[in-house]
């Protein structure tokens, strides 16, 4: 069952995209610490409640659900045969939009 209909190269040039996605936000964050020093609520709670904020880390969250269920689909694959393989790519499809709804709920209720 082909569930991504990408090629290989376009399959790994999306998990390299995502995974720069991921780590320049890991970057950006650790920066953000560093420079600000001590962190206080009022401080976090004003990073976490602007727009710009919100977006990116909508962005950085959706990279996230995607390079996962596409390393899932890939391990599958990979290791899993026949029926078995279509059951757990639906269950980690399924696992990882519920993350991703709960990531966006999370943030977006700020």
């Amino acid at each position: 069952m082909a569930m991504i209909n990408l090629s290989g190269t376009q399959q790994w040039v999306l998990q390299r995209v995502c995974n720069v996605i991921v780590i320049l936000f890991v970057a950006a964050m650790i920066g953000y610490l560093v420079l600000c020093g001590p962190v206080s609520f009022a401080m976090w709670s004003t990073l976490h409640s602007a727009l710009w904020f919100k977006i990116l880390a909508t962005v950085v969250l959706t990279a996230t659900v995607a390079n996962g269920i596409l390393a899932a689909w890939q391990i599958a694959g990979d290791y899993i045969k026949g029926r078995l393989n279509t059951v757990f790519n639906i269950i980690l499809v399924a696992l990882n939009l519920g993350l991703w709804g709960f990531g966006l709920g999370l943030l977006w209720a700020v």
